[in-house]
């Protein structure tokens, strides 16, 4: 089953208005890339300025001793802070694309093209000319993850289905049956999932194989780093690991989290990791065996360890450093050269990117040292003969005295041990113990942005080292927009909402065409939390009472809360639930009335009668006037094609739109349109063959709607038909097809068009468009746009009885005609029973005339032609005197509230 969906509009703002999910960095186009639980995909521009002077430690092997190299690298580590090189430009939005009516989950750079997937259940391709085209899958629950790999992109869901798709064809290759749902995907060597049952599953990136499960991890993976030899995985369980993908075994765990890991990125000579706690880890490992060419390695050093010797030294290798310490949840990480990018619940945030590659090449060159067989060390001590060298180059730069030092580990000495600070950690938890920060009483700030502590090795270690932040404050941040819909409340006449905004803002919408009536500012101007929301959300209820209408209606509609915003969904159950009276519709909507001149254009020279009490259904109005443009192009089209199908002669060989549609087939139609008997074009096919048949006029309608394009049959058999001009909509309003079923987990996005698109068609024509329209919307749609064809359900019956106002037992104040109680004079009595059923919609009024009609004689009132039976005659129920343009279903509801049948009293009007 497919449906109609649009969003009400946010207040106007280019950023996000929920949390990023993912940011994403083109190093080639310089552009940061962000997808939001907004369903919005935005594209950022670093905005040109002149960097910082660079802190840079630059070091390079000049030397094959490694002790002479090593401390060199000490000397320059040792009382300076870490390098780095900032970059002071800015970011501003350059695009903003909302293409998703639910999270964006996952974005990935694919050459050029920018691939987005959501929980709408749908994948985008947006190209650098910003043409979105939409990708179909099968996929059943939110899709969370995509990758690319050899012109395929991967996508990965809460399905448990991992789905390979050809770029090239816009086509599904292949399926795999997973075991969980998907949580993290990377396609390389291996194509590899992983999700909540904690197990890393690998697959032949051809065959789609299963080749091997890896296990280790404790609950959910959220992370995953993949490259020729090496998979990095981080999970909830607080660990990452990385797995040696020969062996499939664990390389080297890390516990540098104390929080579940939600964000990881990088590759295995260097990551970053971020987690539920706000701190942002950056891991060097660029220096490990692992990520070393051999041969490389040899003929800087003669260094001869053994395979397991090398593992053995890359177990204790690695520098992570505490890039940031952030208040809410890390969500997604990417950095560049300089920067590194976060977005977590509150921002997008940029960093300061520290440069550890010294402190990566020495750790290693003193890890490769102590293990040396040539040092001659105790094994039980490696680090002494090594820190004996270097105690004469370390000791003037230590903050302490060595006699200072040497008193903290003494066991003798009372005092309590040196604490230090640092802004690295131990790969195998804790605080490092080789890397320290030394406070100095002269030191100056060199930049407010990161903290320039010089930086001191530590020979003796201790446990008093407390972690710090590299980052004092980000470089800059850009905040989460309080836009987002928090609370909302649908208003009876089912045409107007009021919504309650982050900020604490109220207003009210016209969910029809997306209007907003009114605005009620929040006094505080800040967002909303605790007591604060329920408080305001309780002045929204005031609001709603006030600006409330007495109407009692179906939903023709639904409007949710999705991506933090108002979205509404049109469905062929519904749509046709919910009419509104002419003199309502005027009143609201003005350019609908006969004699606007919108109206008079659309009707040409013919006219029709319309009252007050004409009824017109909600979803008929917007149907006719979203789809207006397209049904334009299909009445043309119509006609060329009894033209061309009338003709005598033999057809030229099909060229063009037209003769294409001539020459399909409805078999290869239906093979290739997934749910062609649902479709408009299997309505257009039946038209072609009906003309094939016998030439006739027209089977379509849609002069009837719009009778400027002519119609026969003179004017009394024309019916109004309102249509809301285009410019009363939105200018970028969108409207999504979707698809419903009790197995999807969401609405699945099949297609997205521009109302202003649709309504250019007759005089820009885009055949893609007309083509996709032909083949997407269902017939429910197609119906009433192209044929004025529409299944009307039957309103529902109210039995009501009619009796007059018993007048003895008015209060003797009340006079009618001057009179009071028993002098009251009756009303002549009805001809018929007083016992009657309708549908639900009938108003007062109706009733009252009806009443007028029904009299055995003619009242005075009734015989003054300019009087109204509304103008004298009132009804009452349960002693409330009822407005005119009430009906039945209102007075059911709110007035005589029971199950059994209304009691109606009517009478004069009461003397002023």
């Amino acid at each position: 089953m497919k449906g109609l969906a649009y969003n009400i509009p946010t207040p106007a703002s280019s950023s996000h208005i929920l949390p990023i999910n993912k940011v994403v960095y083109s190093s080639t186009q310089r552009e940061l890339f962000t997808a939001g639980r907004d369903g919005s995909v935005k594209v950022w521009e670093e905005e040109r300025c002149l960097k910082t002077r660079p802190i840079r430690n630059q070091s390079v092997f000049t030397t094959n001793n490694p002790q002479e190299e090593a401390l060199k690298l000490e000397t320059s580590i040792s009382g300076s802070p870490v390098p780095f090189q900032r970059n002071g430009g800015g970011l501003k939005i350059k695009e903003s694309y909302n293409i998703h009516n639910d999270w964006v989950n996952d974005i990935q750079m694919v050459g050029d093209l920018l691939v987005s997937c959501s929980s709408d259940l749908g994948i985008k391709i947006i190209s650098p000319n910003g043409a979105v085209a939409n990708l179909q899958n099968d996929h059943r629950d939110y899709i969370k993850r995509i990758c690319y790999d050899n012109n395929e992109l991967i996508s990965g869901s809460l399905d448990k289905n991992i789905i390979i798709h050809d770029l090239e064809k816009l086509t599904a290759r292949a399926k795999i049956m997973e075991t969980q749902g998907i949580y993290a995907l990377s396609a390389c060597e291996y194509l590899i999932a992983a999700g909540g049952q904690n197990v890393v599953n690998l697959y032949d990136s051809r065959s789609q194989m299963k080749i091997r499960s890896l296990i280790g991890h404790q609950s959910t993976i959220r992370g995953l780093i993949q490259d020729a030899n090496y998979l990095i995985t981080a999970s909830s369980d607080t660990t990452i690991k990385m797995w040696d993908l020969r062996t499939f075994k664990v390389y080297k765990n890390f516990d540098i989290h104390d929080y579940p890991v939600w964000a990881l990125e990088g590759d295995s000579n260097c990551f970053y990791s971020g987690d539920r706690g706000g701190n942002i880890v950056k891991t060097d490992l660029s220096n490990m065996f692992a990520n070393k060419n051999e041969s490389d390695f040899n003929s800087n050093f003669n260094f001869n360890f053994t395979t397991n010797e090398c593992a053995s030294i890359d177990e204790k290798l690695g520098v992570s450093t505490i890039v940031a310490k952030n208040d809410s949840p890390i969500l997604s990480i990417c950095h560049n050269e300089d920067s590194i990018f976060i977005s977590d619940y509150d921002s997008l945030t940029r960093y300061v990117n520290p440069d550890t590659s010294t402190l990566a090449q020495y750790q290693f060159l003193k890890t490769c040292l102590d293990y040396s067989p040539s040092d001659e060390m105790d094994e039980a001590q490696p680090n002494d003969d090594l820190n004996s060298m270097f105690h004469d180059l370390v000791s003037h730069l230590s903050v302490d005295s060595d006699n200072e030092l040497q008193s903290n580990y003494s066991v003798e000495q009372a005092e309590p041990a040196e604490s230090y600070i640092s802004m690295f950690l131990n790969v195998n938890g804790g605080p490092s113990i080789e890397f320290v920060n030394a406070y100095q009483s002269d030191l100056t700030v060199a930049d407010e942005c990161v903290d320039t502590t010089p930086i001191e090795i530590l020979l003796n270690p201790t446990d008093q080292i407390t972690p710090i932040p590299f980052n004092l404050k980000p470089i800059s941040r850009y905040e989460i927009v309080p836009f987002s819909v928090v609370s909302k409340r649908i208003l009876n006449n089912k045409r107007q909402i009021m919504a309650l905004y982050l900020n604490g803002d109220i207003r009210m919408w016209d969910i029809l065409i997306c209007k907003e009536l009114k605005k009620f500012p929040s006094r505080q101007e800040k967002l909303l939390t605790g007591k604060e929301l329920e408080f305001r959300i309780k002045e929204m209820d005031d609001l709603v009472q006030k600006y409330q209408s007495s109407d009692t209606l179906n939903n023709w509609c639904e409007v949710e809360i999705k991506a933090g915003k108002l979205l509404v969904t049109v469905k062929e159950t519904s749509v046709m639930n919910v009419e509104i009276y002419y003199d309502d519709m005027v009143k609201d909507y003005p350019y609908l009335a006969i004699d606007h001149p919108e109206t008079i254009r659309r009707m040409g020279n013919h006219k029709t009668i319309v009252g007050d009490d004409d009824r017109f259904h909600l979803g008929l109005i917007l149907l006719n006037s979203i789809f207006h443009g397209y049904a334009m192009v299909e009445w043309v089209f119509d006609e060329l094609l009894r033209e061309e199908l009338g003709k005598q002669e033999a057809r030229s060989t099909p060229v063009g739109p037209l003769n294409e549609f001539i020459s399909i087939s409805e078999e290869s139609l239906a093979k290739s349109l997934p749910q062609y008997n649902d479709s408009i074009m299997s309505l257009l096919q039946t038209n072609k063959k009906l003309y094939l048949e016998k030439p006739k006029e027209s089977v379509l309608r849609v002069n009837h709607v719009n009778p400027c394009l002519g119609i026969e049959g003179g004017d009394d058999e024309l019916r109004y038909f309102p249509v809301i001009n285009a410019n009363h909509f939105p200018s970028d309003m969108k409207v999504t097809l979707f698809e419903y079923s009790p197995e999807l987990g969401n609405y699945r996005d099949l297609s997205y068009f521009k109302i202003s698109d649709i309504d250019n068609l007759p005089d820009f024509p885009q055949q893609d468009l007309i083509n996709e329209l032909r083949c997407l919307l269902p017939r429910w749609i197609g119906q009433p746009i192209l044929y004025n064809r529409f299944n009307v359900k039957e309103s529902p019956k109210i039995t009501f009885r009619l009796l007059e106002v018993d007048y003895f037992k008015l209060p003797p104040s009340i006079k009618i005609g001057g009179k009071s109680q028993r002098k009251i004079k009756s009303l002549p009595a009805l001809e018929s029973s007083i016992k009657l059923t309708s549908h639900n919609m009938l108003r007062v009024s109706k009733i009252l005339q009806f009443l007028t009609d029904k009299f055995e004689s003619s009242t005075k009132e009734m015989k003054d032609k300019k009087l109204k039976p509304t103008d004298w005659l009132v009804l009452e129920c349960k002693g409330q005197e009822l407005s005119n343009s009430m009906t039945l279903q209102t007075i059911k509801t709110r007035v005589w509230k029971s199950s059994t049948d209304i009691e109606l009293r009517y009478r004069r009007r009461l003397d002023t």
